[in-house]
């Protein structure tokens, strides 16, 4: 597959900040996107995998470089007015530098302008900090997927499953969420 089909209302232009540049991945940045998500999120998705959702108008791969270098991403899937969130993700050394803020800022924003109702994700229940941002982004949690996750280091644990309306609720600011 060649070239990004394109279904939002409007392209999402690339988000600077100090520390990172959000921008969309595009099939060339694959591999690194592989390697970025074994590391972070074992056992990650393949390479040509991911070369796909690069490509897919039902999904939104977005990347965070940090001088240059990957430093996270984040990927959604759509299906009619609702988004899931299927992974995000920070490089190890990259982490605690509000890339995944950036990130989630930025898919927030995308989910507006292809008039998203709402975003749904899940997140092991272990998994404080990632709770703690989605909650500042407005996501609350509606659901549990018992023994969900199975970890060498936890155990078996629940998936708590976590939704964001994006048209019917009170916004979040998203300039000032998480900052």
């Amino acid at each position: 597959m060649h070239g990004r089909k394109r279904t939002m209302s409007s392209p999402l232009n690339p988000i600077d900040s100090a520390a990172t540049r959000i921008s969309e991945a595009v099939e060339a940045d694959a591999e690194a996107l592989a390697a970025l998500y074994a590391e972070a999120l074992p056992p990650g998705w393949p390479a040509h995998e991911l070369a796909a959702a690069c490509a897919d108008a039902n999904r939104a791969v977005l990347k965070a470089t940090d001088g240059g270098r990957l430093a996270g991403f984040i990927i959604l899937q759509f299906a009619a007015d609702e988004a899931e969130i299927l992974a995000i993700a920070a490089a190890r050394d990259r982490r605690r530098l509000g890339h995944g803020t950036s990130l989630l800022r930025a898919a927030i924003r995308a989910c507006q302008s292809r008039f998203i109702s709402c975003i749904y994700l899940e997140v092991a229940e272990s998994n404080g900090p990632a709770l703690k941002l989605y909650e500042k982004f407005g996501f609350v949690e509606i659901g549990c997927r018992e023994n969900y996750y199975r970890s060498p280091s936890y155990g078996p644990q629940a998936a708590l499953i976590m939704r964001r309306d994006t048209k019917l609720s009170a916004p979040v600011d998203l300039e000032k969420s998480c900052t």
